[in-house]
């Protein structure tokens, strides 16, 4: 039959040139689609605008089986440890260029699997055109920079832009900015609420915000002064949670629901279409700092990270920090494509190329340090214990220290009863430290 014609035998080539080959279970394939997905107010259904295809992914269930099934299994996964690109042979879809990514899980099970080991690995199909642009070198200090250039743009765009012609669109535009300070406040405030410093420092730019508000329009006053403070405040106030060291994924979510929160507040328009142009200034600014502060702030958080190899307490895996990359990048373009609706459909509302540049200079900057310093990190890997196992001995086989053990309690949530005795038969998750 032609389906049988097309199974082949699969073997992976590792980056060293050393072979493997293996039996399968059931096959598949995942292709991401690169999509953007656009709603209006007023309409019903969805834009959806085709970007092309994303990444390739070949989920396989590699089995070696024998008397020295284990000695198979321990080989093929060094393999899968080696740093570069790799040759999949894959017994349905062909032959492809292939890094691992994700987990690798490894099963022996002694019960009813006598003779047979598992490793469960994804694949995915690298891009090998000459075209693709080597990764930059970027320096933590870059970002830095990177961000206070936008910063400054951002402030003086603001200043320039938001006006207030008469008495009801003054007191309409301070009500736009308390609100979208209180939505900052309430959304990041649980992200540093348990760091004492910063969460002091963020209430005070908080009070400090709403006084420039209210100040915003003072006619004793430059208007140009009062909006640049208060473009200022709001930058402040969205940075503090991106530089708190939490959870890298905890941060992503935050900012991603501020973001979401202030699109569709627009999309609402509480605002009024009198003041059109100013709500559209507003939202530009917490938009734009959201993004370049996630960005910077993930960004150095990792690269810090990555360089504490001597530390017992893990902040980031290697699979974390592509995933983090990925959704920085999703959440800039959302951004900006909120930006290029509005100022499309709103001809008076001016566009600055300079600060436009200047915040995707910084988004994919740290975009790059992130994956530069993803390779010092650690890759995340999973066992399936084939017999009841103490903490303390299981700490010191996987780590080669008991240091690990409160890293190995929050990583894998156990309960009591688990700290006491692991039971056979639980995955659990630890970290293969780079070379």
């Amino acid at each position: 039959m032609e389906w049988e014609k097309r199974i082949t035998e699969a073997k992976y080539t590792a980056p060293s040139g050393k072979e493997v080959s293996f039996l399968f279970g059931s096959v598949s394939k995942e292709t991401d689609l690169k999509t953007g997905l656009f709603t209006f107010p007023d309409k019903d259904g969805a834009h959806v605008q085709h970007q092309g295809a994303g990444a390739t992914s070949f989920p396989l269930t590699c089995i070696f089986n024998g008397s020295d099934c284990m000695e198979q299994a321990d080989s093929f996964e060094a393999l899968l440890f080696e740093r570069g690109v790799g040759e999949l042979q894959h017994p349905v879809y062909g032959i492809h260029k292939v890094v691992p990514h994700g987990k690798i899980k490894r099963v022996d099970d002694l019960l009813s699997g006598l003779n047979e080991s598992v490793v469960e690995v994804t694949f995915v199909k690298i891009i090998t055109d000459d075209v693709i642009p080597k990764l930059e070198t970027v320096a933590a200090a870059e970002i830095e920079e990177k961000y206070e250039a936008f910063s400054d743009a951002a402030c003086e765009d603001f200043a320039r832009g938001v006006s207030a012609g008469t008495i009801d669109d003054e007191l309409r535009e301070k009500s736009v900015l308390n609100t979208q300070t209180e939505q900052i406040k309430s959304t990041m405030e649980p992200l540093i609420s348990s760091h004492a410093g910063s969460y002091g420092d963020f209430l005070t730019t908080v009070a400090e915000l709403k006084n420039a508000v209210n100040t915003m329009f003072d006619k004793s006053s430059s208007a140009v002064n009062k909006g640049l403070n208060t473009a200022r405040f709001t930058l402040n106030l969205m940075r503090y949670p991106s530089r708190v060291v939490i959870n890298v994924s905890e941060k992503i979510k935050g900012y991603s629901a501020l973001i979401a929160t202030l699109i569709n507040q627009f999309k609402h328009d509480p605002f009024g279409t009198r003041n059109i142009a100013n709500a559209i200034m507003t939202a530009r600014l917490s938009l734009s700092a959201a993004a370049a502060s996630v960005a910077s702030g993930v960004a150095l958080q990792i690269a810090e990270g990555s360089a504490q190899k001597d530390t017992a307490a893990i902040q980031v895996s290697r699979e974390e920090a592509i995933y983090a990359t990925e959704a920085i990048i999703n959440l800039f373009e959302l951004v900006k494509n909120f930006d290029d609706t509005k100022v499309k459909s709103n001809a008076f509302v001016d566009v600055n190329n300079e600060t436009a540049f200047l915040l995707s200079d910084v988004v994919y900057k740290s975009a790059a340090l992130i994956i530069n310093s993803s390779f010092s990190l650690p890759m995340r890997r999973t066992i399936v214990l084939d017999r009841d196992r103490q903490l303390i001995e299981l700490s010191a086989e996987l780590y080669g220290s008991v240091d690990y053990m409160d890293e190995l309690i929050f990583e894998n949530k156990l309960t009591a009863d688990e700290i006491i005795l692991l039971p056979m038969g639980k995955e659990i998750t630890y970290y293969v430290k780079s070379a």
